[in-house]
């Protein structure tokens, strides 16, 4: 990491493009003037005095008052918990806002019988563990890939059965049933012979109205976090589905 790619994350955790810069440099620095600064950022003198009285505002620098005014940068770990606090406490409004206004004009309509898509192995690990975390009755989870029931995902599930809801992990893999039972969960064995020629990486059903469904890359794409799902929830489509799944899967 260089200058500017401090100046880059210091902006992203809420500071402006100056007052990053003035903020680094006088980590440089020490104590300085604004001239010490305008000699070291990349920020005119006649900007310094904003981008001071901005980390002022927000408990990251001390003033002494003279001529000239000294500027003396907080300790980097008070800091950092200074600017977290704020990012947390600005994102925690936001999200409150958006809970607020969540389906304020939404057509009752909209969504009817809908299939949505997810890319990206992350994102659909997040929306597998949202989906687990939705359900109130009962679970299946099928994967024949051990790195697919980890993390998140994996903890979702656990904390599903301790709340009461009946949860079934079903694979072909020995690991992955052995981790199944060392979470706690209720394992089922699938065949070999039974996995789709189609490369499935899982399969979720909640509460017999929800399916999710994902499929990896072949094995010659290099990319490894590559995973595209569909998945639905409340629609007649999906009841069908998680039907079916549960009589293949003997569930």
């Amino acid at each position: 990491m260089n200058d500017a790619d401090a100046v880059e994350a210091l902006s992203a955790l809420g500071l402006s493009t100056y007052a990053a810069r003035t903020f680094v440099g006088l980590q440089k620095l020490g104590v300085a003037s604004a001239s010490d600064v305008a000699g070291v950022a990349d920020v005119p003198r006649s900007q310094v005095y904003g981008a001071t009285d901005e980390l002022e505002s927000l408990g990251l620098v001390d003033v002494r008052d003279g001529s000239p005014r000294r500027y003396r940068p907080v300790p980097v770990r008070e800091a950092r918990d200074l600017l977290y606090e704020r990012l947390r406490a600005t994102g925690d409004e936001a999200f409150e806002y958006l809970e607020s206004v969540r389906g304020q004009r939404a057509d009752d309509e909209e969504g009817h019988d809908a299939i949505w898509t997810t890319e990206g192995r992350a994102n659909v690990a997040a929306r597998v563990s949202s989906l687990v975390d939705g359900a109130d009755g009962r679970v299946l989870f099928a994967t024949g890939d051990p790195s697919l029931f980890d993390g998140a995902v994996a903890d979702a599930l656990a904390a599903a059965d301790e709340r009461g809801v009946t949860v079934t992990l079903v694979s072909a893999d020995p690991a992955v049933r052995e981790a199944g039972r060392a979470a706690g969960l209720s394992v089922k064995r699938v065949p070999d012979d039974a996995a789709p020629e189609l490369s499935i990486g899982r399969v979720l059903v909640a509460d017999d109205d929800t399916v999710l469904f994902s499929v990896l890359p072949r094995a010659d794409v290099a990319a490894t976090d590559a995973e595209s799902a569909f998945w639905t929830e409340g629609t007649g489509f999906a009841v069908l589905l998680a039907r079916l799944i549960g009589e293949q899967f003997g569930v």
